[in-house]
Formats: C-alpha cells, sequence, structure tokens
C-alpha cells in the first residue's frame, strides 16, 4: 500500500510539483492550502506524514500548527516536516513542539523526497516504472531465422537437377564395388624356365680348364676333340715391340 501524504501549501504551483515529485517516487500525495482548517483533514485523513509550509495565507504560520499537532494526542505521532526560511529551524528544533525534518526554500524536490523518505520509508516502485530489456530473451532464441532474401533466381546450366541422394548412392556403390571379391579365370602363373643343367661336355671342360699347366698345349687340344666338329686352335702369345730403325748421323 503507497504512503499517503498530505502537503500544506500555499503555493499552488509549488505544492503540485512537489506532488508530482513525490507520486514519481511510488508515495500518494493530496495538496491543501487551508492552514487553518488542515489540523481537522489531517484529523480525518489520518496520513502517513505532513508537509507543512511555515507561510501560509491569511496570516497562518507553520510553527503554530505544527505546536498544534504535536500537543494533539491522536495527531501528535503524525510526522511533519517543515519547509520555509532555514533561519528559524534552529529555534523551533529546540522547542518539544518540533519538526521531525527541517527542508529549507526553495525546495529541493530530490532532497524533500530523500527527508521524507528517511522518516516513513520508501514505497515499492509501480511495476509500469521498472525498465525491461526485451531485446533478448529465451523465447527469440527458440524463433526460426528468417529466410525471406529476395526472390530466388533459377540459372539454366543445360545439366539436370541433382536428385536429393543421388551423390551418397554413388558413392555407395563405389565403396561396394571394393568390397566384392573378385571373380572370373585366374591369372596363369608365369613359371620361370628350368636353369639349364650342366651337360657332361661342360663339365669336362671345366676340369681340363683345372688343368692347364706347362702342356697347356695338349689340354687345348683335348678340349678341342670334345666336340663333335673340329674347331680351329688359338695361340696366344707375347710378340716383342720392334726395335726402332737406326737413325743416319749428319754428315
Amino acid at each position: 500500500m503507497s504512503k499517503r501524504i498530505l502537503i500544506v501549501e500555499s503555493d499552488a504551483t509549488l505544492a503540485t510539483t512537489l506532488q508530482q515529485s513525490l507520486e514519481a517516487r511510488g508515495f500518494s500525495a493530496q495538496t491543501t492550502g487551508d492552514g487553518k482548517g488542515s489540523v481537522e483533514l489531517i484529523r480525518r485523513e489520518r496520513p502517513d506524514l505532513v508537509v507543512l509550509a511555515v507561510d501560509l495565507s491569511a496570516g497562518q504560520n507553520g510553527y503554530l500548527i505544527c505546536g498544534k499537532l504535536k500537543k494533539d494526542d491522536e495527531l501528535k505521532t503524525v510526522p511533519i516536516v517543515i519547509i520555509g526560511n532555514p533561519d528559524g529551524f534552529a529555534a523551533h528544533g529546540k522547542l518539544k513542539a518540533r519538526a521531525d525534518e527541517y527542508v529549507a526554500k526553495p525546495v529541493d524536490a530530490n532532497v524533500l523526497i530523500e527527508r521524507v523518505g528517511g522518516v516513513i520509508g520508501f514505497p515499492e516502485l509501480p511495476a509500469s516504472n521498472e525498465v525491461v530489456d526485451e531485446s533478448l530473451t529465451l523465447d527469440s532464441l527458440g524463433e526460426e531465422p528468417a529466410t525471406d532474401f529476395g526472390e530466388e533466381i533459377a540459372v539454366d546450366t543445360g545439366e539436370e537437377p541433382a536428385v536429393p541422394g543421388e551423390d551418397l548412392d554413388m558413392l555407395d556403390d563405389a565403396f561396394s564395388d571394393m568390397s566384392e571379391p573378385v571373380t572370373g579365370t585366374p591369372e596363369e602363373a608365369v613359371v620361370a624356365p628350368p636353369e639349364e643343367t650342366e651337360s657332361p661336355s661342360g663339365l669336362e671342360e671345366i676340369s681340363a680348364l683345372d688343368s692347364l699347366g706347362p702342356d697347356s698345349d695338349d689340354t687345348l687340344d683335348v678340349l678341342g676333340g670334345l666336340d663333335d666338329e673340329p674347331e680351329e686352335k688359338t695361340v696366344v702369345g707375347f710378340m716383342p715391340p720392334a726395335d726402332p730403325e737406326p737413325v743416319a748421323a749428319p754428315t
């Protein structure tokens, strides 16, 4: 429940300004310019706090009204904030019928709100004054992004459009070919030709070469006689170099 405040001020402009400032802070404010009838109004309305001006119309004085309220057994518990010339604040503060707070004129609305809140507390701000940032919410995260990016233009390339899943089918066929076993006639194994066996004549030739010695001519004759057909015999020897011709001495 909002805290109710009664503003007793003869200046209507100032009273309206203070009323709007208090209401913006969450208080419920009411104004009156009748200082003489303010006591009966307070008795009837029982506000949570009274903002009482010192200088009032029709010769009324805020200090005198404050004294009446503080001496009344029914109204002395109502907090009072006096606004006016600060010259008399010190003297009035020493009396038993003093106010709970004092705010000097010209009144700063923010200062008045702080003094009022310090006496009776601040009400909760209305929900309409709360600032809610709806730029990013959990609901907006689940929304699908906009897909309208303009008119789609089709380009004819002369090729048949790919069927969805066709590429995957081609890949499956390729891998299935690799996994299938190879069928058909196996290639014939290449057999290396058998090594030629050494003929008896070859062995005899090797044994004959091993027995070469001083009578090598006879051995070579033996080698030549192994074949059916006679072969010409080659003689290997050493020829010493020829002596150079003598040069005639000059006459």
